[in-house]
Parts: C-alpha cells; sequence; structure tokens
C-alpha cells in the first residue's frame, strides 16, 4: 500500500514537472512566433557577442596602457555619460521620430567607431584620449539606441506577451555574455585587441539587417505637436508623480550607482585581487554572464506570476550581499561565485524594472518613460562608475566594495520595509 502510494506521488511530480517545461516552451513558442521579434532577437544577439568581445579587449588595453583604476573607470564613465546629459531627450525622440531609422543610424555609428579603433590599435597610433573619445560619441549613439530597441518590442509583440517578451529580449545581452567573453578572450590571446575591434564592427550589420527587415510600423507616434521642454519632461513628471514608478526609479537608481561600478573595474581586480593572467581575464566576465543569464531563466519562468515586487527585493539584497563578500575575498573560485550572483541579481533588478517601466506606463509616452529606466541605469551609473574608480585609487578596491555593499544594504531595508512604494505590483 505504501508502495503505491510513493508511486502515485512519483507519478505526480513528474507529472507537475511535464507541465512546467510544457508551460516554458509555449511562453518561448508564443513570443517566437512573431518574425519581427525573431529578426530583433537574432541581430541584437549577434550585435552584442561583437560588443563582449571588444569589452574584453577595450578593458585589458586601457588598463595596459595607463594601470589606473581611476582612468580605467573613466572610460566607462564617459562612455555613459552621454545617457546622463540627453537620456531623456533622447526618449522623446523615440516617440517623435521613426525608430527604424535611428536604429540603423545608431547600429551605423557604432561599427565605423569600433572600425577606427580597430585601425588605431592595428598600426599602432591608438592613444588613451581615442579611446575616451569614442567612448563619448558611441554613448551619444546609445542614449537613442537603448530606448529605441526597448520600445521596438512593443511593436512587434502583442501587450500580452509582452511580460514574457522582455525578459526573452533581455536574453540576447547576457546570452552573449556567455558567449562573447569566450570568443573575445582567444581572440585577444591569439591576435590582440585589434581583431576584437574588428570583429565587433563587423557586427552591428546584423542589427542593421534586422532594422530593415521588419515589417512593424515603426514610424513615429501621431501626437498633437508640443513645445520641445514638455517632450523632454512629459516622461520625467509621469514617474515623478506615479508612486509606483518612483519608488521603482530609485531603487533602480541606487543600483545603477552604488552596485555596478564592480564591472569596470574587472581587470583591476583579476590583476589585483586575484593575480590573473590575460587568458583568465575572460572567465570573470563568463561568471557574470552565467548568473545573467540565470537570473533571465528565473525572471520567465516567473514572467506572469505576481512576485515581481519580492523579486526587486530580494536581488538588491544579494546585491550588497555580494559586494561585501567581494571586499573579503582572497580565493579566485569565490570570487567567481561572488561575480555569478552579482551578475544575476541586477538582472534581475533591471529586467524586473525594465518590465514594470513597460507595463505601468500609456502607449503615448512609453519611449519616454522607457527612457526614466535607461537615465536611471546608464544616465546615474556613470558616477558611481566615476566615484568609486577614485576612491579604489585612493584607498583599495576592498575598501570601496564595502563602502557600496553597506549603502546598498540601507537601499534594500528600505525595499523591504516601504511596502506602500511597491504596491500593487504584479
Amino acid at each position: 500500500m505504501i508502495k503505491g502510494s510513493a508511486e502515485n506521488e512519483d507519478d505526480e511530480q513528474r507529472q507537475e514537472q511535464e507541465d512546467g517545461l510544457q508551460v516554458e516552451t509555449n511562453k518561448l513558442k508564443r513570443v517566437f512566433r512573431h518574425r519581427d521579434f525573431r529578426l530583433l532577437w537574432t541581430g541584437a544577439f549577434f550585435s552584442f557577442i561583437g560588443s563582449w568581445i571588444q569589452n574584453i579587449a577595450e578593458g585589458y588595453l586601457v588598463y595596459q596602457l595607463t594601470k589606473s583604476e581611476y582612468l580605467l573607470g573613466l572610460v566607462s564613465f564617459f562612455g555613459m555619460l552621454p545617457v546622463t546629459l540627453f537620456g531623456l531627450f533622447a526618449g522623446s525622440l523615440t516617440d517623435t521620430l521613426n525608430k527604424r531609422v535611428l536604429l540603423v543610424i545608431t547600429q551605423s555609428v557604432f561599427a565605423l567607431s569600433a572600425c577606427f579603433l580597430a585601425a588605431a590599435t592595428y598600426f599602432g597610433f591608438v592613444q588613451y584620449w581615442h579611446i575616451v573619445v569614442v567612448a563619448l560619441i558611441v554613448g551619444t549613439m546609445g542614449a537613442l539606441d537603448m530606448p529605441t530597441r526597448q520600445s521596438i518590442i512593443s511593436r512587434v509583440v502583442p501587450k500580452e506577451d509582452l511580460p514574457v517578451a522582455i525578459p526573452i529580449n533581455a536574453l540576447t545581452f547576457n546570452m552573449a555574455r556567455l558567449v562573447g567573453p569566450a570568443v573575445g578572450g582567444v581572440l585577444l590571446a591569439l591576435f590582440g585587441p585589434a581583431v576584437c575591434y574588428f570583429v565587433n564592427g563587423l557586427s552591428f550589420f546584423a542589427l542593421i539587417f534586422a532594422g530593415l527587415a521588419i515589417r512593424a510600423d515603426l514610424k513615429a507616434t501621431a501626437r498633437e505637436p508640443q513645445p520641445l521642454k514638455d517632450l523632454i519632461f512629459e516622461g520625467f513628471l509621469y514617474t515623478i508623480r506615479e508612486l509606483r514608478l518612483r519608488t521603482i526609479f530609485v531603487l533602480e537608481a541606487s543600483v545603477a550607482i552604488f552596485g555596478l561600478f564592480y564591472l569596470s573595474q574587472i581587470p583591476a581586480i583579476a590583476d589585483k585581487l586575484f593575480h590573473l593572467p590575460k587568458t583568465g581575464l575572460w572567465v570573470s566576465y563568463l561568471s557574470v554572464g552565467i548568473g545573467s543569464v540565470s537570473a533571465l531563466v528565473t525572471v520567465t519562468t516567473l514572467a506572469e506570476k505576481p512576485v515581481k515586487a519580492t523579486l526587486l527585493r530580494l536581488a538588491i539584497s544579494i546585491i550588497a550581499l555580494s559586494l561585501l563578500s567581494l571586499s573579503f575575498t582572497q580565493n579566485v573560485v569565490l570570487g567567481y561565485v561572488v561575480f555569478a550572483c552579482l551578475g544575476f541579481a541586477s538582472v534581475m533588478v533591471f529586467n524586473t524594472c525594465n518590465t514594470l517601466f513597460q507595463l505601468l506606463s500609456p502607449e503615448r509616452l512609453r519611449g519616454r518613460v522607457l527612457s526614466m529606466h535607461v537615465w536611471a541605469v546608464s544616465g546615474l551609473g556613470p558616477f558611481g562608475v566615476w566615484g568609486f574608480g577614485f576612491f579604489a585609487e585612493k584607498y583599495g578596491l576592498r575598501t570601496a566594495f564595502q563602502l557600496a555593499g553597506g549603502i546598498l544594504v540601507l537601499a534594500a531595508a528600505f525595499a523591504w520595509a516601504y511596502r506602500k512604494g511597491l504596491a500593487g505590483v504584479r
């Protein structure tokens, strides 16, 4: 009798597992049945692989040229600074200009910039200021590119599929984070930074092709003419006045300022804390990528469950504890585990916030409200990269991680205590 009960329980558990797998398969089918989404996803995936290949080479090249944590972080600062200055205005452009044209223009500039650095590195005339200027140019185009690509998603899939489409779309960046650093590490070791830059330049043509091939209407949103200042600030005002969006923005900005600077410091961490050779640098990026993809699988699995507020609070807590752990970790293997936790939690924060910004905003303001999400991450993030880069050079990397982790412990406590701010967020 007991044996029969056990067999029945095993059958029930097996059926539940099969049903869960079927649900996840159906979610993927729901989103990928849309031809335009498949094009956008594939183009972005190959483009991001190239970007991660370049990131490996550029971090190594800058640190070899300067041996400075401050100057290493300064490249990332200048790359994100245009979003700080123009992010709100860029969001309005995505609503008032043709998204297809914007996508092709931004990807073309990205390709030319990468090819210039490939030539400069190959012929031996590259200097630190070249990399900084290119970072500014790419950052300016990125301020337009990010809200453009994000707002295109709502044009190529119906609203009921958005909660699933958004994390699956984010897989492009984070799956590329698994492939790109590995390929970049091999290319860097065998051929040097120039080839990495060139491969990245070629990769942008995938998204250019996708933008031209998409059949959906990507024209500007029809609306009555408004003063320029209204276009710029309308998304900002809507976000600030809506309690849930305001709370999400504050929490996301806190993570961007205090929880992301470690990414720009990975070459210094690998060298000073873990004493890794050039060939071992990519493993650190790969660890972050593994955590990131794991987060997206988790978010996609839970996309239709009312747990987004809990995920956001939990992820901020994990980032805080991981930064504190990184400040004390001596073992490189444990360091990789911490990197994976940071990748997992940061992607969970930003993907959940991205979804909520889209779901809680009206169609006519979506590009502008989404620009607040982009601005929180890439507009305010540079100040953390710059400030903690300076702090790390003066007081040490471990002290910088302790300070940032302590501040985010307070942010996590606020997120758990202020229940009203995320009331009704599902």
